[in-house]
């Protein structure tokens, strides 16, 4: 470590923290904020080969590759490899950062404000959804609370229903 901050000092460089880290998240793993993120900030570039967006879905037919991410209609990056930590951003519906396109480049800018520790998210759209999750349906954090919700609703009203049918047989 000293060797690094001899180096910095020589060549007139500050060591910059990380702002993510690769990490277990709930579905597996995910990208953490190692520092809070200001909202606004260009986070992390989607990176891997430009493939032809025609071949693209040739490929997420017969093989359905998680990683394609569509920059047009005319081409594709396949982030397939480790070496993309952008591959780590998981789903919500509720997410902390956006894609955006960047001269040919995909590009995640955060929508708010992140905090140390939080899991960086990005909403990847109902096709993706519809493809991947099928019946299922979404499973991010957002979802799971509102399912929970209508769940503890739903079972509200069963137990009112109940409660009036046995009052109305007496």
């Amino acid at each position: 470590m000293a060797k690094a901050t001899v180096r910095a000092r020589q060549t007139g460089q500050k060591d910059k923290p990380k702002l993510y880290r690769v990490g277990r998240a709930r579905t597996g793993l995910g990208l953490f904020a190692t520092v809070d993120i200001p909202s606004g900030k260009l986070l992390i570039e989607y990176t891997g080969t430009r493939i032809p967006t025609r071949e693209a879905r040739e490929i997420d037919r017969r093989r359905a590759n998680k990683y394609l991410f569509e920059i047009d209609n005319r081409f594709t990056i396949d982030g397939s490899a480790r070496s993309n930590l952008a591959r780590y951003v998981n789903h919500s519906c509720d997410p902390n950062t956006e894609a955006e396109s960047n001269r040919g480049r995909m590009m995640f800018r955060t929508v708010r404000k992140i905090a140390q520790g939080e899991e960086i998210t990005l909403d990847y759209g109902e096709e993706h959804m519809e493809l991947y999750f099928g019946p299922a349906g979404c499973l991010c954090d957002a979802c799971k609370a509102a399912k929970r919700k209508a769940a503890k609703i739903k079972l509200k009203k069963a137990r009112v229903k109940r409660a009036s049918a046995r009052r109305v047989d007496r």
